[in-house]
């Protein structure tokens, strides 16, 4: 009868919606089937199921019935229990952001599952454990994982996993410029969900679709897959999601030279972003249609616009003026130094020839007196003098060369600030991503309730926002090139095998940034910068006693 419970709460309980009530219902229904029941495998898969449930609201509580489903599933002896487990833990880890944990969990999890015949509970392991990879930026890792995958669904079928995995590959193909690859995949994801597939699900890729293409600047194409994702938002009321289609709309028609059209799409996408607050859309839009102004000779318009696209710009890269000061300062000092000097100099010269003068009255003074003892000692306290003077000169350059090199340091430690600082806004981004873009199509279809509708809207917010997180990620490996193009372009003299990975990381070290800020930048775990760091300093060929920070920092 128990059995029979938990079967009738599975599938009734979710025909009520998302509702507070129907959700509290469901999850107080889990919990008796696991004080009541009586059987493990029923209560490791009701703790699964209310990991699933909070996952999107409460992630530490999530995490905790993973952790409960884990801890009783060992002591089933089922292998299909204890992987299953481990890969919902493995997920909730890679939401809390603990890759470390995941990888560890889930590579437990795949051995686990490895030999057995549970097919797609080993696709979808490996599938998490590529996407760990694929989120470090080790992007041939994460292929080979969905090699793997591949292999077995061609072998047992599943086509809803399969447009998964085409979604995945093609992201990895789009972050490795390998556009007609990363086309190819999006197609092939596309052609699936067309039949088995929402319209939302559709209108995700014929987003990205029209990015690629106007990455590749098929203004055509580029038009059209956005234009369909346009429309299959409007259809739902999908307020947020319309946003970005404008937006691409937008920027298509800036580089055609039709700028009313560019204005046009660019204040729809406006509007919406400013009543939703999506601060990205808002910037790009008063951005293009600051363009787009400028063109139509309507300058005081176009003025306005960039004034308003700067504003919000400075608030994301949260700029303060510290750098700026400091450099003010170091000119200030640097320039009273060197009058010092000049003037230190000066005097030297002028003492010089004093010296000379008296030296020479003197010396034909003694000559006349046949004094040599009186010459001889004048001119040892002339000498002592000059050697005064110039130990004063080095002591003044001495000088300035701290003061200088400190300015540097503080120069520097402004810098690292403000890069450090705009990579850990990327990495909080990326705790949303995987949380809310599961279930947002199917919901916003279903559900009737105002303020469910309300809540559904604010959570699109909240992904689509981290839509934008590939351009930050770009903006940040930009300014981090600008910075340090000099000591790149040395590097790459020097150690010409490095790999781009492996630079960043000098490059950071360069900053004298710790292993864990590392990690949170790179979203790697610290153990994975720890052994970054071994193998860079093995490419460099450095002594166990050289400290690699330092060694970067001479380069």
């Amino acid at each position: 009868m128990r059995s029979l419970l938990y079967l009738y709460i599975l599938a009734v309980v979710p025909l009520f919606g998302r509702s507070a009530a129907a959700q509290t219902v469901y999850r107080d229904s889990l919990k008796q089937v696991i004080v009541y029941s009586g059987t493990d495998t029923l209560k490791v898969n009701a703790y699964l199921d209310l990991a699933n449930d909070y996952q999107q609201t409460q992630p530490d509580t999530a995490t905790y019935f993973a952790l409960k489903a884990v801890e009783l599933a060992e002591h089933t002896d089922h292998p299909y229990y204890l992987s299953k487990a481990l890969m919902f833990l493995g997920s909730a880890y890679i939401r809390d952001s603990s890759y470390e944990k995941a990888l560890n969990t889930l590579t437990r999890a795949r051995e686990v599952v490895s030999p057995t015949s549970y097919h797609f509970l080993k696709a979808n392991i490996l599938r998490r454990l590529g996407n760990i990879y694929f989120i470090q930026f080790k992007y041939d890792e994460a292929l080979a994982y969905f090699d793997d995958v591949m292999d077995i669904l061609d072998k047992h079928e599943n086509i809803v996993l399969r447009a998964k995995l085409y979604d995945n590959m093609a992201n990895v193909y789009y972050e490795t410029q390998r556009e007609d690859s990363a086309l190819l995949y999006y197609q092939k994801s596309l052609d699936i969900m067309k039949i088995h597939g929402s319209e939302m699900s559709q209108a995700s890729i014929y987003l990205n679709m029209g990015m690629l293409y106007a990455h590749l600047n098929d203004e055509v194409k580029a038009i059209e897959y956005s234009e369909k994702a346009l429309e299959i938002a409007r259809r739902h009321n999908a307020r947020v999601m319309m946003t970005y289609p404008l937006k691409v709309l937008s920027t298509v028609h800036l580089n055609r030279g039709e700028f009313d059209e560019a204005v046009e799409y660019a204040r729809q996408s406006l509007n919406i972003a400013s009543e939703m607050d999506i601060v990205y859309e808002m910037k790009d839009a008063h951005q293009n249609i600051s363009a787009a102004f400028e063109q139509l000779n309507q300058l005081d318009s176009a003025m306005y616009h960039y004034k308003e696209y700067k504003t919000l710009q400075d608030s994301m890269l949260n700029m303060d003026a510290n750098e700026r000061l400091a450099e003010m300062r170091a000119k200030y000092e640097t320039e009273k130094k060197e009058q010092e000097i000049t003037l230190l100099e000066t005097e030297n010269k002028a003492q010089k020839a004093r010296s000379l003068a008296i030296v020479s009255s003197l010396g034909f003074l003694l000559i006349l007196a046949g004094s040599g003892f009186m010459w001889f000692r004048a001119k040892k306290e002339k000498e002592f003098e000059l050697l005064e003077k110039d130990k004063l000169i080095a002591e003044s350059r001495k000088h300035l060369a701290e003061e200088e090199l400190a300015n540097s340091k503080l120069r520097e430690e402004n810098l690292q600030k403000e890069l450090t600082n705009y990579a850990l806004h990327i990495v909080e981004k990326n705790d949303f991503l995987e949380q809310v873009k599961s279930e947002m199509a199917d919901l916003r279809m279903d559900v009737q309730s105002k303020d469910a509708i309300k809540h559904i809207n604010k959570l699109g917010s909240r992904i689509y926002q981290n839509l934008m997180i590939n351009k930050d990620r770009e903006e940040f490996e930009i300014q981090v090139e600008q910075a340090c193009e000099g000591f790149f372009k040395n590097l790459e003299h020097k150690h010409p095998d490095l790999t781009n990975q492996e630079r960043r990381l000098a490059a950071l070290l360069r900053l004298n940034l710790s292993s864990k800020e590392i990690s949170g930048i790179l979203n790697i775990s610290p153990k994975s910068v720890d052994q970054s760091r071994y193998r860079l300093r093995k490419k460099l060929d450095l002594d166990k006693d050289i400290n690699l920070s330092t060694f970067l920092n001479q380069i």
